[in-house]
């Protein structure tokens, strides 16, 4: 996904790409099809949480964060991009970190996301996240429908934003993949 990205962040930037350690049960796999048009992605199809149908839980949480958690502390200087549920991921990664649960971060980029619903995250984002933030999605994109909510998440002194036409992915060319560079470039210096 981000193979365009990296020659351009190389100089500065060493991409770790942690897997999801829990395998999406196949009914979530199928609803994600059906909203996607009929596309499903190749096995092995993972998640960081499978919510329950309200939301309000999010099976598996504790067991990514612990894992999340190992592979910050394994680097010097740690910054997130998450992608859809991994935007929410990295969302909540900020609020932990501010709030002293995780490794401090350096910056996220939230690339079509929506803020955590998970009743044992919400305490986090009581206060805005002022981890600085960039924020990415397409208006069109059925899936970023929530990206502005979690854009107010954020403090907005730290945080940008990028709107582009694409589909939901991760823009990696045009002046979109550009901001996203730029940003990183500015905050990974």
């Amino acid at each position: 996904m981000l193979v365009e990205l990296e020659p351009r962040l190389a100089d500065l930037v060493d991409f770790v790409y942690p897997n999801a350690p829990h395998t999406a049960a196949e009914v979530s796999v199928l609803g994600l099809a059906s909203l996607m048009g009929g596309f499903r992605a190749k096995p092995p199809n993972l998640e960081w949480w499978n919510a329950s149908d309200d939301g309000r839980q999010y099976r598996g949480w504790p067991a990514s964060l612990d894992a999340l958690r190992a592979e910050a502390r394994a680097g010097t200087r740690t910054a997130v991009l998450g992608f859809s549920q991994g935007a929410a991921v990295a969302a909540a990664l900020a609020a932990s970190s501010q709030a002293g649960g995780f490794p401090p971060l350096d910056f996220v980029v939230l690339v079509a996301g929506f803020p955590p619903r998970a009743e044992e995250l919400a305490p986090l984002f009581t206060e805005p996240v002022a981890t600085p933030s960039l924020h990415v999605w397409d208006e069109a994109d059925p899936f970023a429908r929530h990206s502005p909510r979690l854009l107010e998440c954020f403090a907005p002194v730290s945080r940008e934003k990028v709107e582009w036409h694409g589909r939901h992915t991760v823009p990696t060319r045009g002046p979109a993949a550009d901001a996203l560079v730029d940003f990183i470039r500015r905050h990974a210096a």
